[in-house]
């Protein structure tokens, strides 16, 4: 008497997963307002592109010794700052040449950096290929009309949490 209850309740089930999975594959992340900064401020954003063969670790942003934010895999972040020259820093175990730049901004300019993970030249430093994966982060500037294509297009930045954090101002 129960079986064919319980092989109705399977297909009932097994029809509102695909629909769950067919209504969230149709659904795309909202894309980043890109807008101006406030006036008599610069804006620096830093993002990371999604690359899963890549350290899945956030990245920790420095911004003249003094931690402004992490990025994740796929995200993006900005901050209003004042007119100036800013040291970009991110926290790494292993030093390499280049690894950090300088910032000078404008009122009203927009900078981007891209934060870019080379793993391997971690592990050969450490000497621990096989074990421990270690994590080198590098800055590195991008021209405006390159990072708003990358940080705008869902394709390349497929999380929620890719939408940039509204920031205090420093």
């Amino acid at each position: 008497m129960m079986r064919p209850f319980l092989r109705l309740r399977g297909w009932v089930n097994l029809v509102g997963l695909l629909a769950m999975l067919t209504a969230a594959a149709c659904t795309t992340p909202p894309v980043p307002q890109v807008t101006a900064p406030p006036p008599g401020q610069a804006r620096i954003w830093f993002y990371r592109l999604w690359n899963p063969s890549e350290s899945l670790n956030v990245a920790n942003v420095d911004m003249n010794g003094v931690y402004v934010g992490s990025v994740e895999p796929g995200g993006a972040f900005y901050r209003d700052v004042s007119p100036g020259v800013y040291h970009v820093m991110l926290q790494n175990q292993y030093f390499d040449y280049n690894q950090n730049t300088d910032v000078a901004v404008v009122p009203g300019q927009q900078v981007f950096v891209a934060v870019l993970d080379l793993t391997s030249w971690a592990n050969a430093v450490s000497g621990s290929q096989w074990y421990v994966r270690r994590d080198a982060w590098y800055a590195r500037l991008v021209p405006p009309q390159y990072a708003l294509a990358q940080i705008v297009n869902p394709a390349l930045v497929p999380r929620p949490s890719a939408l940039p954090a509204a920031a205090p101002n420093y």
